[in-house]
């Protein structure tokens, strides 16, 4: 059905049709056709909340009969030469055209029209037609392609940087932030920064043609990603995606990207970043500088002439930025957090077991109980990271209590030295060391799937490669001795263990209490 709703919308707000066809995937000449029928009957936006589509199709859509009308005729060859002189647009030969057209009597197309028919025709005779930006009428969005590098302070491990880049084309302002990912969070909170940035947003979104933009972008359809299109409502935007394999749709964020890559990130490239808002702030610092570079062929620069002809223009930016949440159900783990995402946060202990639910944005994880927030953490962002507060730690909680490096060392020390070396490398690998207790007993639970002596002769080949092992480095390890030891077996014709070996895992077990072999 027709987007009758978002079609008068859009046209309120100043949108041209030929965008507000391609944003609603429906022919121009639908278009017309609503605002036409709407205006004859009174129907003006704002509209009702409960008039949808269908309530406003029964009010504008009875029969009529559509009268042709003759527009005035297009000297294309006119126009191609002369968007051949220095400083000519389409805006300036449109008018020219309109004042020719009224002349004589006639009625002359529209801007957007003209510009339609002035492209199929360029097309046609392959001659690239020279796209005529308006100022504060777009903003184009995309991913740079190259990506940078932050250290991590904790664990020295280079975390990849992706940078989001917006461009107004009439201008060439440019924006740009670097982020972990390029997910629809990031690409979501990309946008709020960059309205922010520029003090306004526009009535047209161009983005690239990505999952976090567009679900369906076809000659039939185009379906606009959900939380981005309640983003772009959020702002007074309607996003009209580039079209596919059509990198002149959105040239002007191309040039910029190339850019960015090639005289910011490139002076950035022999610096090393602990942080992800120090990289922030060294690139905005670059940014900076190619804003304020003077025009080759053009008077100005991209900064002085964004100031004085596109912020006054920009549609106000609304009293609150765009905020995306996701939110999920959990259980508290026996170490007393949650996993969200990959990291882990902490809640009260006493409320492990629970089933909580975890309320997230890019910046803050919250974790309710029945409806009472019981906690709140900054994101994390590496995977397997910890988020935790001291104050949910318990003290001296008799289900808990027996959780401490001095067991989990006592039972590596009963399997082998090398086992206790691993699992003392994996207790100091964390600020705090209740933190590493899972990947304790991961590793020491492998003795009662692969045994004790396999479980040791894994942590000394571990530790050959590095001085702090983790679970997954021990895991993969004793699965290759394991494999190893079922080709000996089956050479030999068996691989038996003598009844000593049983008896002291029985006696461990025994000693040790453990629930589950320990």
């Amino acid at each position: 059905m027709v987007k009758y709703r978002e079609i008068l919308r859009l046209i309120a707000m100043g949108v041209s049709q030929e965008s507000v066809a391609f944003s609603c995937g429906c022919a121009q000449s639908t278009v017309s056709d609503v605002i036409r029928a709407a205006r004859a009957r009174g129907l003006s936006w704002p509209l009702p909340e409960e008039m949808d589509d269908a309530a406003i199709r029964s009010v504008i859509y009875p029969k009529r009969s559509r009268k042709a009308t003759d527009k005035a005729a297009i000297d294309f060859e006119h126009v191609a030469r002369e968007l051949g002189r220095r400083g000519m647009t389409l805006s300036l030969l449109w008018n020219e055209y309109c004042d020719s057209a009224v002349s004589r009597g006639e009625e002359p197309y529209m801007y957007s029209a003209f510009c339609r028919e002035y492209r199929k025709w360029a097309q046609a005779h392959d001659i690239r037609m020279r796209i005529d930006h308006r100022p504060a009428e777009t903003i184009q969005v995309d991913w740079v392609g190259d990506t940078a590098e932050v250290v991590d302070p904790d664990t020295g491990e280079l975390l990849r940087v992706y940078v989001f880049a917006g461009c107004l084309p009439y201008s060439n302002y440019l924006f740009a932030e670097g982020f972990y990912r390029t997910d629809e969070q990031a690409w979501i909170d990309a946008h709020a920064h960059m309205f922010s940035f520029f003090g306004g947003a526009t009535p047209v979104l161009v983005p690239d043609n990505c999952k976090t933009a567009v679900s369906k972008n076809t000659k039939e359809a185009l379906i606009v990603n959900e939380q981005y299109r309640r983003m772009s409502e959020h702002y007074g935007c309607a996003v009209v995606p580039a079209r596919v394999r059509r990198p002149r749709d959105k040239a002007s964020v191309e040039m910029g990207v190339g850019l960015i890559e090639r005289q910011a990130m490139l002076a950035l490239r022999g610096r090393r970043f602990m942080s992800l808002g120090e990289f922030n702030s060294a690139l905005a610092d670059q940014v900076a500088a190619i804003n304020s570079r003077p025009f080759q062929r053009r008077e100005g620069s991209r900064e002085s002439v964004f100031l004085a002809q596109e912020k006054p223009l920009l549609i106000p930016l609304p009293a609150t930025p765009y905020e995306m949440t996701a939110r999920k159900e959990v259980t508290v783990n026996f170490n007393y957090h949650v996993c969200f995402d990959g990291c882990w946060y902490s809640v009260p202990f006493e409320f492990v077991k629970r089933t909580v639910a975890v309320v997230a944005t890019a910046r803050t994880v919250s974790v309710m109980a029945d409806g009472t927030r019981i906690a709140m953490h900054e994101r994390a962002h590496r995977k397997g990271e910890y988020r935790t507060n001291p104050d949910h730690m318990p003290d001296a909680h008799r289900d808990y209590a027996e959780w401490d490096g001095a067991r989990f060392r006592s039972w590596a020390e009963s399997i082998g030295e090398a086992t206790a070396r691993a699992i003392g490398a994996i207790l100091s690998s964390r600020r705090i060391e209740q933190q590493s207790y899972r990947s304790c007993r991961a590793v020491l639970a492998l003795e009662k799937t692969y045994g004790g002596e396999l479980l040791e002769e894994a942590c000394q080949k571990a530790l050959l490669r590095t001085q702090r092992p983790s679970y997954k480095t021990i895991k993969g390890v004793i699965a290759a001795l394991a494999r190893e030891v079922g080709r000996t077996d089956e050479a030999a014709g068996a691989y038996l263990r003598g009844q000593d070996y049983y008896r002291k895992i029985e006696s461990a077990g025994a000693d040790n209490g453990e629930k589950g072999g320990r």
